[in-house]
């Protein structure tokens, strides 16, 4: 072996490789095979000796014939073996050499150490590059692309891989960079002994130099590099020969035009690939980025191997980009990190990053096993499901670190950047875009955001649609974390920092948004306005809110499937889901998403897609000065409440809002949470009243309507506003529990009231009318009787009455929104029973109706039911016992269900009834029976058949029936059945026991009895008898007084 010679030995064997190179015979060999060659390139004829073959080597890329080829081949390992054999670069090194003292050196620890291997000078020269002069560097340059022919030219790497190139490249036959390309595949290989890796990765820079020393490469791509242009100074940066050629200049150029559909070569494309690869696993074949993130990589990544070293930086840079321990990350090797991907660019083919592959392997085979390598498909369907069921963490933290620097460099997204790359050059040139090619790395953030807000924008001027569908495609993608959203993270990097750094739910991914979502109204001013619109968008666009489709994907299948189907809005979904979310078959992910993205809502009425769409007219010209949504729902429904009302055919809030008004109403009665007024104000007595009950579904408002005679003035008044919003705009609880007999009994466009009223009609009819159904009619028919303004139809159709007869009423309510207890429709009762003939007509047929069901069921009448509680449990405890009761409040709530059991019982015991009150809240009710008999429904259904016999040509109304039928029986009683009879009589004998206890309380009142009456005859008789018995006295009796004389009447 070579250590094993003298140094004569050494010697001798140095100078007959120098005689060959000067022997003339070689000279004449050289001029008989490559004569053709010698008469192309002049500047090899008129050379010193030995200096023809060091110039036809040069010009070695050149040479055409085979013979030529073939000589040059064999004198090239000589030449190589030591620099002093190439004359030119004796000539223009030997003062670098001297100076960086890369001479002759006397011992070397390798095989390459005999004094004629003076190749460890051409390897000192490289290690010392940057030092160079322009003409040494310019040669050492040439030196190593004409070495990267064959394995064997470059002697200091061949010595270094000779037992590498046996072991894993031992089947690739040298020549054409054969055995370069194949070591470098496996530059990651633990296989590769470090001191081959070493010269590997030291050739790799230099290619980084001048893509020339790569020949596989550049064979492959020479056609494609001078027919794209990649040379020209567009491309040149500074316009040294060295940067023409450069490994980033060339590759961004070659990817620039393969993204602008341009035909390269197969073969260049795979050699691109090729070089990509060794750039990602190799962080050292990268000499800036080795120089710049020294010390970053002994911080962070000190263990990492070199093939895991660049992506560990990436990771670190990522993770630690708003943390203390992140200001470690020098801004040049940050730069140089950047740089790097974006020469590499991995998202565009994930076989690129080893890391990304390994954590991705399975998720692709089962989410993406469709989509071939290359063109950024993968890396999209990837992102396109996070959500599914197969991602794992390690997947999903892996994208988004290659999707963190996608979105700070436009050019990175493949699709992204194909489709809109005109869009950009014509739309965003005023955000210092023109070209792509030209465009600096702090650009790449502002060229998406200009795009985006074209699209976002009301003018005209919109980027073309299939640029359209890049950026939506985009924006869903980077919700998936703040870090991916640049527009977003730079001015909120204060506020995540202060709030949203020391929470795990917030620092991972998704949660940071989450977290600054929740303190809107906290965040600074720029800060909250990218929030602001960030939040907005996802009310538009579904996709982007990664947690929830995350959950709610199969939700979505199983429930608004038909959707999905016709191509529906994606606000539509959302407004499927929510209608679903207390569904049995909800998942409680899902739910809690949807109630997450529900409560949110409410911190801005922009949140809300549709209903800003559909009323944003009408809080512009009436509510401007609200801005959470919870406060135009407030206004609005104020508005439509108070036109329903006055119903003087003028509408301030227009259709399409009122539609939209309604379901908002309902999300907000559907959960207390969505309810922030209610949940304060009710806070103590949620806790001691309804502290068992679910915060959805409307439980907690349902149970606060339950004990309302419990609840503090403050929570009383929220809940009778919610109460009043319920009755006129949708009541939850109502809609969702009758959902079926709605659509079995009720038109499906039907105004809340009037679908009350129509379950009401159906209830005592349906013998299958569904039982929890029923209930909750039930308790809203209660509820309307304690206030009129729970009763819109009552309210609407009394609106000129109530003012007119009820006005002592409204001046005992001091308070606003205070406990009425039913006084106002007590008032409006025993108005139209004792002055049936001044209420309007409209207002009658609405009482007539209360005052039948009132007779049915004693719930229905408050202040009897209040007054009449002690008398009802001592005469009509058996009654009790078999109704259902209702014991949540502290006065029972006896719901008979249309027996009347109870109101009849009472009747019954008129005479003992013991309290005056009760007694007389009794006797206006057999007054509101005599106004007919329809008002009477016992005594109806007792007399149907009385009825038909003696009064079938009498109209119903204004007391016409009852008064035939009091005068048939008067005339004919033995014609009538005995139970009409028999409850005819009583009910005269309890009019009569009535009328002393419910006096009447003016002389019109006195007519009206005194008409009602069966002795009606013998009162008007007394009456006239009283009055001529007093004419007679007068007649006969003369005056009583005194005469006057005139003129003292006069004075």
């Amino acid at each position: 072996t070579a250590s094993k010679l003298s140094d004569s030995c050494h010697h001798f064997l140095w100078m007959y490789k120098l005689n060959l190179t000067r022997d003339p015979r070689f000279e004449d060999a050289s001029s008989e095979a490559c004569a053709p060659e010698l008469e192309k390139f002049t500047d090899c004829k008129n050379v010193n000796q030995g200096e023809v073959i060091p110039c036809l080597i040069e010009h070695y890329e050149g040479i055409q014939s085979k013979p030529c080829s073939i000589f040059l081949t064999k004198m090239a390992g000589i030449i190589f073996s030591d620099y002093r054999f190439m004359s030119y670069f004796i000539k223009n090194c030997n003062d670098d050499i001297a100076k960086l003292k890369c001479g002759r050196l006397d011992s070397f620890n390798d095989e390459d150490d005999s004094p004629h291997s003076q190749g460890k000078t051409v390897s000192c020269l490289r290690e010392h590059r940057k030092e160079l002069s322009k003409v040494c560097k310019k040669s050492l340059l040439r030196v190593a692309e004409l070495q990267s022919d064959d394995f064997h030219l470059d002697r200091p790497l061949y010595y270094a891989c000779k037992a590498d190139r046996e072991n894993l490249c031992h089947d690739v036959v040298a020549g054409e960079g054969a055995v370069f390309k194949c070591l470098y595949k496996h530059l990651s290989d633990a296989r590769l002994s470090d001191n081959c890796r070493f010269k590997l990765e030291e050739r790799q820079q230099l290619i980084s130099e001048d893509v020339r020393i790569d020949k596989s490469f550049y064979d492959a791509c020479k056609e494609d590099i001078h027919e794209n242009d990649c040379t020209i100074a567009g491309h040149r940066g500074e316009g040294s020969v060295e940067e023409d050629l450069s490994r980033s200049i060339i590759l961004l150029c070659l990817e620039e035009a393969h993204g602008e559909k341009k035909n390269l070569k197969p073969e260049c494309l795979q050699e691109m690939f090729d070089l990509r690869s060794v750039l990602m696993e190799d962080y050292n074949v990268s000499p800036e980025l080795v120089s710049a993130c020294e010390s970053e990589v002994e911080h962070f990544c000190p263990l990492k191997k070199a093939g895991n070293v660049l992506h560990c930086l990436m990771e670190k840079m990522v993770q630690l980009r708003n943390t203390e321990e992140g200001d470690g990350f020098g801004s040049e090797c940050k730069a140089e990190v950047t740089k790097l991907v974006h020469v590499v660019n991995p998202g565009e083919d994930i076989r690129l990053d080893t890391p990304l592959m390994r954590s991705c392997g399975d998720v692709v085979s089962q989410a993406c096993s469709e989509y071939h390598a290359g063109q950024g498909d993968v890396i999209t369907c990837l992102l396109e499901n996070l959500d599914h069921e197969d991602m794992t963490d390690e997947c999903e933290n892996e994208l988004l670190v290659i999707q963190y620097f996608a979105a700070r460099d436009f050019r990175l997204d493949f699709h992204l950047f194909r489709q809109c790359r005109n869009d950009a050059i014509k739309l965003c040139h005023d955000s210092g875009f023109s070209d792509p090619a030209t465009m600096k790395p702090e650009e790449g953030p502002l060229i998406f955001a200009c795009l985006h807000r074209h699209l976002r924008s009301d003018k005209d001027v919109k980027p073309s649609r299939p640029c359209i569908h890049e950026i939506k495609r985009v924006m869903r993608e980077r919700s998936a974390s703040v870090n991916l959203m640049p527009e977003i993270e730079e001015v909120c990097l204060e506020d995540l920092s202060e709030h949203c750094s020391d929470d795990g739910e917030h620092v991972k991914y998704g949660g940071e948004m989450d977290c600054l979502q929740s303190i809107l109204d906290d965040l600074g001013e720029k800060c909250r306005l990218a929030v602001i619109n960030f939040t907005q968008e996802t009310s538009e666009e579904i996709e982007m809110d990664r947690t929830l489709i995350k959950f709610c994907t199969p939700m979505i299948k199983r429930f608004c499937n038909d959707l999905l189907n016709s191509d529906a809005m994606p606000n539509e979904v959302l407004t499927c889901l929510i209608e679903h979310k207390n569904d049995d078959r909800m998942v409680p992910k899902c739910a809690a998403s949807i109630e997450h993205r529900q409560i949110l809502s409410l911190k801005d009425f922009r949140f809300s897609m549709k209903f800003h769409e559909a009323c944003q007219e009408s809080v512009s010209h009436h509510c401007r000065n609200k801005k959470t949504k919870y406060d135009v729902v407030a206004c609005l429904s104020e508005l439509v409440r108070n036109d329903t009302i006055r119903n003087d055919g003028h509408e301030r809030v227009e259709e399409r809002c009122r539609k939209q008004l309604k379901f908002e109403l309902l999300q907000r009665g559907e959960a207390v949470d969505l309810d922030p007024e209610l949940k304060e104000k009710c806070e103590q007595e949620i806790h001691d009243l309804c502290q068992h009950k679910r915060k959805g579904a409307g439980e907690v408002m349902e149970c606060l309507r339950d004990h309302k005679r419990k609840l503090g003035d403050s929570c009383y008044k929220v809940v009778f506003q919610r109460e009043r919003d319920d009755a006129m705009f949708g009541d939850y609880t109502l809609l969702h529990v009758c959902k079926e007999m709605i659509k079995k009994h009720c038109p499906t466009e039907s105004e809340e009231a009037d679908l009350l009223k129509c379950l009401i009609d159906k209830k005592d009819i349906d013998i299958d009318f569904d039982d929890k159904c029923g209930q909750v009619v039930h308790r809203r028919q209660v509820e309307q009787t304690q206030d009129v303004e729970l009763n819109p139809r009552l309210q609407k159709a009394c609106r000129l009455d109530i003012p007119k007869f009820c006005t002592d009423v409204f001046k005992d309510k001091s308070p606003k929104d205070a406990r009425m207890e039913g006084r106002i429709i007590d008032c409006l009762k025993k108005n139209y029973a004792l002055k049936k003939k001044e209420l309007t007509e409209e207002c009658s047929r609405e009482v007539q109706f209360l005052i039948k069901e009132a007779a049915m069921d004693i719930s229905l009448n408050p202040l009897l039911l209040k007054t009449c509680k002690s008398d009802i449990k001592e005469f009509c405890a058996d009654k009790i016992a078999n109704l259902k009761t209702d014991e949540n409040d502290d006065d029972e709530d006896f719901g008979a269900f249309g027996s009347g059991t109870i109101t009849e019982c009472l009747k019954s015991h008129f005479k003992n009834l013991k309290d005056p009150k009760c007694k007389e809240e009794v006797a206006y009710v057999v007054a509101e029976s005599t106004i007919d008999v329809h008002m009477d429904p016992l005594l109806h259904t007792a007399c149907q058949q009385d009825l038909v016999a003696h009064c079938m040509h009498i109209v119903s109304g204004q007391g016409r029936q009852m008064a035939c039928l009091l005068t048939s029986l008067e005339h004919n009683p033995n014609t009538f059945t005995k139970k009409c009879k028999n409850m005819l009589q009583s009910r005269k004998e309890l009019w009569e026991s009535a009328a002393q206890v419910a006096p009447a309380e003016s002389f019109s009142e006195i007519l009206d009895q005194m008409s009602a009456s069966p002795a009606r005859n013998y009162f008007f008789a007394i009456l006239f008898t009283v009055i001529g018995i007093i004419f007679i006295v007068g007649l006969t009796c003369g005056r009583f007084t005194k005469r006057v004389r005139a003129e003292i009447k006069n004075k």
